[in-house]
């Protein structure tokens, strides 16, 4: 068998394997997910310059008294 022909019997990927199926979350795991994130955030709060600057024109801050 020449080097071409075993070559040509690979079997070679084309794509990557597909992922697996995510169970959805029950009503008990999405409760303790949110409790974990606001745990994590509590009484953090942004400390830096809120100002529009050039690299983050795409962003922008929405004040309370704004959004009523």
């Amino acid at each position: 068998m020449t080097p071409l022909q075993r070559l040509l019997q690979e079997e070679i990927p084309v794509r990557p394997a597909p992922a697996p199926q995510r169970t959805p979350w029950t009503p008990e795991q999405q409760a303790q997910h949110r409790a974990d994130l606001l745990t994590a955030v509590d009484g953090w709060h942004w400390t830096d310059d809120t100002s529009l600057s050039a690299k983050r024109r795409h962003l922008r801050l929405i004040r309370a008294a704004d959004a009523a």
